[in-house]
């Protein structure tokens, strides 16, 4: 069986920056949705924050206590909390929007992924015996009522909202600069949108990806499937490692959270399609070798506390990548933590001299 051409590594990487161009359109609007829901809690805070000025400049001692006693802190938490669910609900229908179009863009790009295998005037027929779009989404598994994606957006928003009461109290009773006060909230009312994002950006490659491996798994043409990740140093270790190796069609796509690698198909060789022409012979390089032949400066980077150990032969590369389970949200490879790598009492330490 050939390696994936050239052509059908660039049209792999295209696809991909297109998924990525929506999920940004996704994540936008959701930024933008979050900053309303601050800017409506803004003038509340503004009159806590004069509040307190009129308390520090009458003398008085702004103790937790006090704080706790100022009415408009118990109302600023409500409303933290009624405005956050509503972005939960606006985030869930945000990630299920994104994974339609994800999955649309799937159905479009997996097939002509594998045309792209052989060549143009190639007189072969690609049979695809599609899912039901419905079906598709339940393979997804993150689209039902009461299903685990909604659950972690209301629990990602619940802890922002109490974070961002904890932070009113600590902030005012310490005496912070009203200014510093309202840049830490915003930062700290910032997490669960940090969440949120994740889970959007997670769920809706996960949509394409289990949309693309449908498709691979019904064409007549396919063999199997290969990991293909972004030679690049914002990559992880796992996926470097990941990063060409090849499956039966009944495996599943295994990625961690925010993973961008996706599956590319391999495709019957010529003969067994009955093109007759010379078979391709591509070998691309994979993310182990493009590692290697990085400069120290990069591959330490990439590694951090890894580095050091692995240089010193403490363990290989194609131990990093660990694959951690889970029923809900399914499997995912990530790369192991030094601890994982090296138990502590084989560590190797350099004694100074």
């Amino acid at each position: 069986m050939p390696d994936p051409t050239p052509q059908i590594l660039e049209s792999a990487r295209r696809f991909r920056l297109q998924l990525l161009a929506r999920e940004r359109r996704a994540a936008s609007a959701m930024v933008r949705f979050y900053g309303g829901t601050w800017g409506r809690l803004q003038p509340e805070i503004r009159r806590l924050r004069a509040e307190v000025e009129e308390m520090r400049a009458a003398g008085e001692d702004v103790s937790h206590n006090g704080v706790e006693r100022l009415e408009r802190l118990e109302s600023i938490r409500g409303q933290a909390q009624t405005e956050l669910l509503q972005f939960a609900e606006y985030a869930d229908g945000a990630v299920r929007g994104a994974q339609r179009e994800a999955i649309a863009a799937a159905e479009r790009d997996a097939p002509a992924l594998m045309r792209a295998a052989y060549p143009t005037d190639a007189a072969i027929t690609i049979q695809f015996d599609r899912m039901p779009r419905g079906a598709v989404e339940n393979l997804v598994g993150f689209l039902q009522d009461d299903s685990p994606l909604k659950d972690l957006l209301v629990e990602a928003v619940s802890d922002a909202a109490d974070s961002f009461a904890s932070t009113m109290v600590t902030g005012i009773a310490a005496g912070w600069n009203p200014r510093r006060l309202a840049r830490t909230l915003r930062s700290e009312f910032g997490m669960g949108l940090t969440q949120a994002l994740k889970i959007s950006r997670t769920e809706q490659l996960r949509a394409y990806r289990t949309t693309s491996l449908n498709a691979y798994r019904t064409s007549n043409v396919c063999s199997g499937w290969e990991w293909l990740a972004t030679l690049s140093p914002r990559t992880c270790m796992s996926c470097l490692e990941k990063d060409g190796t090849r499956y039966p069609l009944s495996a599943e796509f295994e990625d961690h959270v925010q993973g961008r690698c996706c599956p590319v198909p391999i495709t019957l060789s010529y003969a067994e399609m009955g093109i007759d022409a010379p078979e391709p012979d591509f070998t691309r390089e994979k993310g182990h070798d493009w590692f290697l032949r990085q400069d120290e400066g990069t591959q330490r980077g990439m590694m951090k506390a890894l580095y050091d150990p692995w240089k010193d032969g403490q363990f290989a590369l194609e131990d990093i990548p660990k694959l951690v389970k889970s029923d809900v949200w399914g499997n995912s490879w990530t790369p192991k933590t030094l601890e994982q790598l090296v138990p502590e009492k084989e560590v190797h330490h350099s004694i100074p001299s």
